[in-house]
């Protein structure tokens, strides 16, 4: 009986840590986000009205706390919260105003060539090689620029031409740069004709030349859109360019990402990738803008790159604990047998 007391008390404790606290430290390590969302002028407006929510519950709190300098600070916050939202709004308003579907493949090759994209970026599949090396590039411009062969395909429609637009926007940097620190990539101020259908021509252009998705494995989208940074170590596959320019231009060194499956669920990932500014304000990485398909890929890789046991782990997991049922009975049994002689 004593023993079954001293179980009881053993479950009630661990139900309790389980249910109790273990939520409550979860909720305050990682609040809630909504899901991932790939409309992304959708998601960046619901996030910017969230901030703004937030922001205001914030100065809510301080004026009724009456502390001057809490007000001050809060208040400010609401403010550029506000002009963050307003900014955004204004800014994804345009994007949809830019008839994609109107976009004309060959004027958009024209365009491309005549706006000075070659400067920067490769288009290997259309016989454009890079400029410069990697490594030059990096040094250049902080990270190296993309091979542009497939971002038709791998990337969203509509965050391509906010990209081409204003990439400082579109990737959501405009925490890290501005007048006094520009973008590597200047905004698109036109070749001479319609803006908006100079842009919707380029990512005809960008879609017509780019591999259907099916043929594009996910180290292969890895390595255009996040290989500029990251290394991926256990598959050999290491950072485009200086690495030292690259940690300069980001602010930190970016993390090996080989294991970041194992230390990030897949769930955290999708919202990091989707936003990076909804999971980590302030951070130097830009969005990515991949398309759900692209992402999941990229992420696929990851994971039978940092976690490639997992399904053995899982399956070899049932049968351990099945093993300590089994031991557990017949030690319970041994006991019995044991005390029984002893009374």
């Amino acid at each position: 009986m004593k023993e079954l007391k001293t179980l009881l008390i053993v479950i009630f404790f661990t139900l309790f840590l389980y249910w109790g606290i273990e939520p409550y430290a979860h909720s305050k390590l990682h609040p809630h986000v909504d899901p991932a969302n790939y409309d992304f002028a959708l998601e960046d407006k619901n996030l910017a009205a969230t901030n703004v929510e937030k922001a205001q519950e914030s100065l809510e709190v301080a004026q009724n706390s009456g502390n001057e300098d809490l007000i001050k600070s809060a208040a400010k916050k609401f403010e550029d919260a506000k002009l963050a939202q307003n900014k955004y709004n204004a800014f994804w308003n345009e994007i949809n105003a830019i008839d994609l579907s109107k976009g004309d493949a060959t004027r958009g090759a024209e365009t491309f060539a005549s706006a000075g994209c070659v400067a920067c970026h490769s288009v290997e599949k259309a016989g454009m090689p890079a400029s410069m090396d990697a490594m030059s590039a990096s040094e250049a411009y902080g990270a190296n620029p993309p091979d542009l062969s497939d971002a038709g395909v791998i990337y969203d429609s509509k965050f391509l031409a906010a990209l081409i637009k204003n990439p400082v926007m579109a990737q959501k940097l405009d925490h890290k740069f501005g007048d006094e620190n520009p973008y590597p990539m200047p905004e698109f101020f036109g070749a001479g004709g319609d803006l908006n259908t100079e842009i919707a021509d380029i990512v005809a252009y960008l879609k017509s030349i780019a591999s259907k998705q099916e043929e594009l494995s996910g180290k292969e989208i890895f390595k255009v859109a996040c290989q500029r940074c990251h290394d991926m170590k256990y598959d050999n596959v290491y950072t485009d360019g200086n690495k030292l320019s690259v940690a300069k231009y980001m602010g930190s060194t970016p993390p090996d990402l080989s294991m970041m499956i194992r230390s990030r669920d897949i769930n955290y990932l999708h919202n990091f990738i989707n936003d990076t500014q909804k999971i980590l304000p302030g951070t130097s990485m830009p969005r990515v803008g991949l398309t759900k398909e692209s992402e999941d890929k990229v992420i696929s890789y990851m994971q039978n790159v940092g976690d490639s046991k997992k399904d053995e782990r899982e399956r070899i997991s049932i049968y351990i604990m099945i093993y300590f049922v089994i031991l557990g009975i017949f030690a319970g049994l041994w006991k019995r047998k044991i005390w029984s002689k002893l009374h």
